[in-house]
């Protein structure tokens, strides 16, 4: 490892510059989440078809950190992080003045496709500065700090889009990625491990990918993490859906309705990184699973007493973000921490299974979304027990046999 890494320059610009990173996502999607309502009249489309701006976002989001984690383990983390941020920044600014939705949904998939190279690189830069054990907490604290931004951006998207119309969220994520691009040339140094992978090839990449997806402790925090992810994409997809076209509140103050979700990430991953020493991964992550639960059905009964308001929509997520907070800071870094000289790998890995489950559900619920809750809600509460059920009854197993070797 980069040595110097750690401390030129301060810990404090490197974490900015991690949270920026890994913040890229949700500004791309939360930004444009409140317009999207206005994009499907403005091209005249379906409201599934309009969700596919989500779908083909995190496909494309998805495969590529399979491709940009191998390559980063070989190149290093700095230099493949500028060429794909340079490339989001052209296929924002392409998705900005798209004139067919064709167009913009193949600007979509090009920004998704450059986009995944951050986060990816970001959570095996923190594996590679601060280790195992640190790499949890790191994590929790730099996704408390993404949660500001994911605040922020759909407040800020609401106004653009009641101002400027919804290609004003994609001018806002072009000053965004240059803003990124900058911070990484100057203040982000190399991190690559000495000892990581020096030979490149795609039948590597792919057998270190298989050997990867069946390890028990990936699997285990993989599928859970996947789970909770996908009910967090039917909240991003199908919130101002139902906030702005089914409730009739204006946008930019669904804009900020959307925020209280981002609100309760941001606290449970704070509480996340304060307490993960003194509880350990395991129980924070049943306990995120838990008050996910508790809050879809708090959603659902609101829903199901016809209660047609912004609060009843925003406070149950502001619920159930938290329980998320606190959930995937810790199972993605469980998830990673196993494999030091292949973080890069074993992040692109998780990325790609979290995001394609989370393109998946965003396209189911714009098929059946009603106006209502009810369908947002429902989805979320079957995910949520789901990623309960694929953890809670085999951790200690996982546990006993990785203190066993």
């Amino acid at each position: 490892m980069n040595k110097s890494a750690a401390g030129v320059p301060s810990a404090l610009l490197v974490g900015g510059v991690l949270t920026l990173l890994v913040a890229i996502n949700p500004v791309s999607t939360d930004t444009l989440a409140p317009g999207v309502p206005a994009l499907r009249d403005y091209f005249g489309v379906s409201t599934s078809n309009a969700n596919l701006v989500f779908s083909l976002y995190v496909f494309a989001f998805g495969f590529m950190q399979l491709v940009y984690g191998p390559i980063a383990d070989r190149f290093g983390r700095r230099p493949v992080l500028l060429v794909a941020l340079i490339l989001y920044c052209a296929a924002t600014l392409l998705a900005a003045v798209a004139p067919t939705f064709e167009a913009l949904l193949i600007a979509r998939a090009l920004q998704g496709a450059s986009a995944s190279a951050a986060p990816a690189l970001a959570r095996a830069v923190i594996r590679d500065l601060y280790g195992v054990d640190g790499s949890r907490r790191v994590m929790s604290y730099v996704m408390s700090a993404f949660g500001i931004v994911a605040i922020i951006a759909p407040a800020i998207g609401g106004v653009l889009v009641a101002w400027q119309g919804w290609q004003a969220s994609f001018y806002f994520c072009l000053v965004y990625g240059i803003f990124t691009v900058s911070a990484v040339l100057i203040l982000l140094k190399e991190s690559r491990p000495e000892d990581a992978p020096t030979k490149l090839s795609l039948r590597t990449t792919f057998v270190l990918y298989a050997r990867l997806t069946p390890n028990p402790a990936f699997a285990l925090n993989c599928v859970s993490n996947m789970l909770m992810y996908a009910a967090m994409f039917v909240w991003l997809s199908g919130s101002m859906l139902v906030i702005v076209d089914g409730y009739g509140i204006p946008v930019e103050i669904g804009g900020l309705f959307f925020a209280f979700g981002s609100a309760g990430f941001m606290l449970g991953a704070g509480a996340g990184g304060r307490l993960g020493a003194r509880f350990g991964a395991p129980s924070l992550i049943m306990s995120g699973s838990l008050i996910a639960i508790a809050a879809t059905i708090i959603l659902l009964i609101l829903a199901l007493s016809g209660i047609r308001s912004g609060a009843a929509v925003a406070l149950p997520a502001l619920l159930w973000m938290f329980g998320h907070g606190l959930h995937y800071p810790q199972s993605m870094a469980a998830a990673v921490a196993p494999f030091p000289r292949t973080a890069g790998a074993a992040s692109s890995l998780i990325g790609f299974y979290q995001t394609c489950a989370g393109a998946v559900a965003a396209f189911i619920m714009g098929a059946f979304h009603d106006g209502t809750a009810v369908p947002m809600g429902g989805l979320m509460l079957v995910l949520s027990v789901l990623a309960l059920v694929a953890y809670a009854p085999f951790y200690r197993r996982i546990l006993r046999n990785q203190t066993a070797t």
